[in-house]
């Protein structure tokens, strides 16, 4: 779910955008398809206090476990962008910041490459990292993120994404069902 959050606001944050002034990305609104990699560092997640306990024999298993959670995952979605889409990613990441409590500020804003660095904290934890989304042309799109989380569970997390778009009818793809 979290994952799916970042999407939404990686693809559409720059859009809409969140400061007083960006500027507009200028893309076509309609159906989209985006192909990500999302690679996170398993590695550090657990504590050193936790890791120091065990054996070389159990964390040694624990690494070995933990690095098949980890790697590169790639996936393709497909997505309706809309003006009230744009605005619905706004309303579910105001609602996502009640829990975890985000600043975002831009580095660039042009209509053809946003640079957004985030800094967040939920609890004790706190991330921070860089959002690039570039236009290479109104009908494509190409960007990453890499987040550093800390504060006792901390881990990375890298997303890559091309995202083409398809057509201006979005057909099924983003329609809420009765």
């Amino acid at each position: 779910m979290k994952t799916r959050i970042l999407l939404v606001m990686a693809f559409l944050s720059p859009l809409a955008g969140w400061a007083a002034d960006p500027v507009p990305m200028d893309v076509k609104l309609g159906l989209w398809e985006t192909t990500m990699t999302n690679q996170m560092d398993m590695s550090s997640m657990l504590p050193p206090e936790v890791l120091s306990k065990l054996t070389p024999e159990q964390r040694a298993r624990m690494e070995a476990g933990m690095s098949g959670r980890g790697g590169a995952r790639t996936s393709t979605t497909k997505h309706c962008i809309t003006k009230d889409t744009i605005n619905e990613a706004l309303t579910s990441a105001s609602r996502a910041n009640r829990e975890v409590n985000c600043t975002r500020t831009f580095a660039t804003s042009t209509s053809t490459r946003q640079v957004v660095h985030m800094e967040c904290t939920s609890g004790t934890m706190k991330t921070s990292g860089d959002i690039q989304v570039e236009v290479i042309d109104r009908e494509t799109t190409k960007g990453s993120m890499v987040m550093t989380s800390g504060g006792g569970r901390g881990g990375n997390m890298k997303m890559e994404w091309t995202s083409k778009w398809l057509g201006a009818d979005c057909g099924d793809v983003g329609q809420k069902k009765n």
